[in-house]
């Protein structure tokens, strides 16, 4: 019974060992796991993507944790401290949650400072919980595995000593010699057929005894007789048996040493963990007990979770976190000899378009083709990683400058120039890439990113190929935080105004509506341009509340009209962003419903811009606004990429043509062809067509020749107060069937 439970107890102690290595790989990938929430949400707080468009990214990966926790915690390890930590990521899941929905309410700055007073602790406490969980358990696991080696010791000495007893004391009972025969039997066959190895030799290395997994492992002599401690030496590599000679030669009676050693067997190698535990002192042993376990499945194990954890499955580059580590290791290197570093972030241009159209397969296969070209171009010491999506990341520690940089920029644009073969199609693609330079643009690896991000999304809008950071085109100013913040209290304080630009009816000359645009007059600054504020707004999550703003004092006024007696259609444009909010339409209900205006009086405008950045989506919004009876225009038409089959399926009821085709209709020979073609495209299709931009007399009259249905411009009117506008229309009526006015009217 002594050797049954000793083997038990070895058992279990080896398993304990086992789980808490597969414990520390899993909290491991679960503080990968953290890290990729950590940058979700940076991306979305810093205004790059919207809290909806991480949601579902960032619930894949809380789940992934989860199961990894859940895993973690059937092995019975520390459950204190796996709690401990569940809570801690609990929390910063929590706190993140928080952050998003500040952002969905368009409150960035209450955003920005809940997450460094409340989500950037919580996910160092959370990280912290894990590595402390992580130490205990690898602790756990080293004892674990001591002491099932000395269990296996003391029970080869225990059986060394009690077959002396038993052939010594003939004495003993039939019935007591059979079950300690049946006792040793168990033992001894729970050696022989043990993967670990077992040998037991003297101070100068004679082999006293060697285990049948020695021969198993190293192969027969030749002789019978099993290979011993020589042949062992004989296996391992110079430096390891100088170290296992001196080992042998220097751990004291009652002592255990520990040494990882290569083994070569058959044509490889494996690798041990060698227990040295010297027992000449115990007279049933009298010699050294080495006692080898195979760890080399384990060790290719924990290189293959580490590879996922620190690589992207698809292509296999780095991944986010290994970009993380090596960016930091760079900067650390480049500060110390007085180099810079330089980071190129490259997002491939309209990569959505080919997995729309073709699927995710060739998408996938696109992007392991990018991932090899970019890795064709660079140097050694070079890093290439996939942050995720169609994004790329390329570092270059010690790079000769911004020029050097922006050469390297050159020659990525260059390798993506060629077409890609994807299962017999040749695909194309384009690339946006933002570069910045360490020690220029910034000095840790945040600042730079942020700052590359900002970088490749100027060259995105400006459509160039490459775009150095430049201060002036950061959102994140100083100065554009300033107004941004002051905007936010301006609406906050009701501070905003509307004018409104007459539109006008070309058929008979009568005024047929108007467009409601924005004005804020700065208490400083004066009047800020609209083509200032609005993208800010756009920019920073404050579109929504802008959008709301506008939409009431809009319908308010169109309300005072219609008590007046004197009904006036009311145009409110819409941005990108509120495209993808699916409850636009019962904000726009609950906006009419507020003010009793009929929704027949209201005519949103939506660009060809803002219909492209997510037709689906963008569709189904816009079939809800029209299913309520709200009118739809698109505005600058011309100037974007809505094919025809797009147009024809969507509830519009009018065109708006470019103001900057209309406006060169007389000097620019193409322009009059775009804006005569879509003027007829309008008609085709049974929409109103509107054009803007009318600056003058002949062009008022080149758009009337053209068949246009509706006017708006200077010429006719500058936008005007509502009070203006009311002179403006009273002044307008009495005109009636007179020539059209060559200027404003009083």
């Amino acid at each position: 019974m002594v050797f049954g439970s000793a083997a038990a107890a070895i058992l279990q102690l080896r398993h304990l060992g086992v789980a808490g290595i597969q414990a520390q790989q899993d909290v491991q990938a679960v503080r990968t796991e953290l890290r990729h929430q950590d940058s979700l949400e940076w991306r979305a707080i810093s205004g790059r993507v919207t809290p909806d468009q991480v949601r579902a990214e960032l619930a894949g990966s809380r789940a992934t944790a989860a199961d990894l926790i859940s895993q973690v915690g059937r092995t019975g390890l520390g459950r204190a401290e796996l709690a401990a930590a569940r809570e801690r990521i609990d929390a910063y899941a929590v706190a993140v949650d928080t952050e998003l929905s500040l952002l969905r309410a368009g409150d960035t700055a209450a955003a920005q400072e809940y997450d460094e007073a409340t989500v950037d602790p919580a996910f160092d406490e959370a990280m912290t919980a894990l590595a402390g969980y992580a130490d205990m358990v690898a602790a756990a696991a080293a004892r674990a595995g001591t002491e099932s080696d000395l269990g296996l010791l003391l029970t080869v000495a225990l059986s060394v000593g009690l077959t002396t007893v038993v052939q010594g004391r003939r004495r003993w009972q039939a019935v007591r010699r059979r079950a300690v025969q049946a006792s040793d039997a168990r033992h001894r066959a729970l050696v022989e057929q043990s993967a670990d190895l077992v040998l037991v030799v003297d101070p100068q290395g004679t082999t006293h005894y060697v285990s049948p997994s020695v021969d198993r492992l190293l192969g027969g002599t030749g002789t019978g007789a099993r290979p011993g401690y020589a042949a062992l030496l004989d296996a391992l590599p110079a430096t390891d048996r100088d170290s296992l000679s001196s080992l042998l030669a220097t751990v004291t009676p009652g002592r255990t040493a520990r040494l990882e050693v290569r083994l070569r067997a058959g044509q490889g190698w494996r690798t041990v963990d060698l227990s040295v535990r010297n027992l000449t002192a115990d007279p049933a042993v009298a010699g050294i007990v080495l006692t080898g376990h195979d760890i080399s499945e384990r060790q290719e194990l924990q290189q293959e979770l580490e590879h996922r954890a620190l690589h992207d499955s698809l292509t296999g580059l780095p991944n986010r976190a290994l970009f993380a580590d090596r960016f930091d290791q760079a900067l650390r290197g480049t500060a110390r000899d007085g180099r810079q570093t330089g980071l190129l972030l490259i997002d491939l241009d309209k990569f959505k378009e080919v997995n729309d159209t073709l699927g995710h397969h060739y998408g996938d296969e696109l992007l392991v083709q990018v991932g090899e070209r970019l890795r064709g171009i660079l140097r050694d010491g070079d890093t290439v990683a996939r942050l995720g999506g169609d994004e790329f990341a390329v570092l270059l520690p010690g790079v000769g400058g911004e020029p050097a940089a922006l050469e390297v920029a050159g020659k990525v644009q260059k390798s993506l120039a060629g077409p890609f073969r994807v299962d017999g199609l040749d695909l194309s693609v384009e690339a946006s890439i933002g570069v910045v330079m360490s020690g220029v643009h910034g000095n840790d690896p945040g600042t730079l990113l942020r700052r590359a991000d900002i970088a490749m999304y100027v060259a995105k809008q400006r459509n160039l190929p490459v775009f150095a950071y430049d201060p002036g085109a950061d959102q994140h100013s100083p100065q554009r935080l300033s107004l941004l913040a002051d905007l936010r209290q301006a609406l906050a304080d009701g501070a905003l105004f509307l004018q409104y630009q007459p539109k006008v009816r070309l058929s008979d000359g009568q005024l047929c509506g108007v467009e409601a645009l924005a004005r804020w007059q700065h208490p400083e600054l004066g009047l800020v341009p609209p083509d200032e504020f609005i993208p800010l707004a756009e920019n920073s999550g404050l579109v929504g509340p802008l959008t709301a703003y506008v939409l009431d004092l809009a319908l308010a006024q169109a309300r005072r009209w219609l008590d007046a007696g004197q009904p006036l259609p009311m145009a409110v444009n819409l941005s990108a962003r509120n495209l993808i909010d699916e409850d636009l339409a019962n904000r726009v209900m609950l906006a009419l419903d507020k003010h009793g205006v009929p929704a027949r009086l209201l005519t949103l405008e939506i660009t060809e811009s803002a219909i492209m950045t997510d037709p689906e989506r963008a569709r189904r919004v816009l079939d809800r606004l029209a299913g309520c009876g709200v009118l739809l225009s698109i505005d600058d038409f011309g100037a974007g990429y809505t094919s025809l089959s797009q147009l024809k399926d969507l509830p519009i009821t009018e065109l708006k043509v470019d103001r900057s085709f209309v406006a060169a209709l007389r000097s620019d020979t193409g322009s009059g062809l775009i804006v005569r073609s879509v003027l007829e495209l309008g008609r085709d299709l049974g929409l109103s067509t509107v054009a803007e931009g009318v600056e003058s007399a002949e062009i008022l009259t080149d758009v009337t020749t053209y068949q246009c249905d509706v006017a708006q411009g200077y010429h006719l009117s500058r936008p005007l107060s509502e009070e203006a506008l009311d002179r403006w229309r009273a002044a307008w009526q009495a005109r009636s069937g007179q020539a059209w006015p060559a200027a404003d009217p009083p």
